[in-house]
């Protein structure tokens, strides 16, 4: 239920990395001590992290966490966001994050926490009525004060209009070209393991894909595909009528991050 806050994730980040030259585990108590906040708003962060990739379990820091903290260590970069949104947005078994976003802000340009918490009932008889009731409610006004407010604020997507009304935004902002590549990477590495291409629609529209999730029109992902052929970061083609993009097999999503640092 609480927001997560970028100076938290930065400091938590900075401490594993240090706690990792030392070779010493950062624990839960330590992380507290460090951010003067609850046990619980720690765990909270903590998990956020490890969802993100920035943390393994015992905290200490993957690959990625170790790039994000050499390249961007206040978590202010706004390509990074832009991915470590869609790293908790495209994540189906965070159920209320990704289904807010890929279902419940899709085609809307406002929403209340009571509101969003309906699109929640299918879950009776899994969850329990008083999870359903205070718990989910509660736990959706964290997500959107953490884009209203607190990490996520740079992308643009939600405002914040009264204490449970917010506005929703679409096309908030340009997105750089490797930030979409990594982005398509981790879809396709979630949803397709394995396959050298995917067709533009799925990209465009799919569950889950790159531009529901960073709420882009169709028109913004071709052009951004056709500028990262001519980048020679993969290649767009057609075949039997089908728009179609192929991967290089020496690109990752993480060295899709690496070169948004460098650009």
């Amino acid at each position: 239920s609480y927001p997560t806050q970028a100076s938290h994730v930065s400091r938590v980040l900075r401490l594993a990395v240090e706690r990792r030259s030392e070779r010493e585990p950062v624990k839960r108590d330590d992380i507290a001590q460090e951010l003067a906040i609850s046990w619980a708003r720690v765990q909270g962060t903590i998990n956020v992290m490890r969802r993100c990739q920035l943390l393994r379990p015992k905290n200490a820091p993957t690959l990625l966490g170790s790039l994000v903290h050499a390249h961007s260590p206040f978590i202010d970069d706004s390509g990074l966001l832009w991915l470590l949104h869609y790293l908790l947005a495209s994540d189906a078994q965070l159920v209320l994050w990704s289904h807010l976003f890929n279902q419940t802000l899709l085609g809307v340009d406002e929403v209340s926490i009571a509101d969003a918490a309906t699109h929640f009932a299918c879950l009776a008889g899994r969850w329990s009525e008083s999870s359903l009731e205070v718990k989910v409610p509660k736990e959706i006004g964290g997500i959107f004060r953490t884009y209203a407010d607190e990490m996520f604020r740079p992308l643009g997507m939600l405002a914040k209009r009264d204490d449970s009304m917010y506005d929703v935004y679409s096309n908030t902002a340009s997105i750089p070209p490797p930030i979409w590549l990594a982005c398509l990477l981790v879809y396709r590495d979630r949803y397709y393991p394995g396959v050298p291409s995917l067709e533009v629609r799925l990209l465009a529209d799919a569950n889950y894909s790159p531009a529901r999730l960073l709420r882009q029109r169709e028109a913004a992902v071709r052009r951004v595909l056709d500028d990262l052929h001519d980048m020679d970061m993969l290649t767009v083609e057609t075949r039997s009528g089908l728009d179609q993009v192929r991967f290089r097999r020496d690109v990752t999503w993480l060295s899709a991050l690496a070169r948004n640092f460098k650009d």
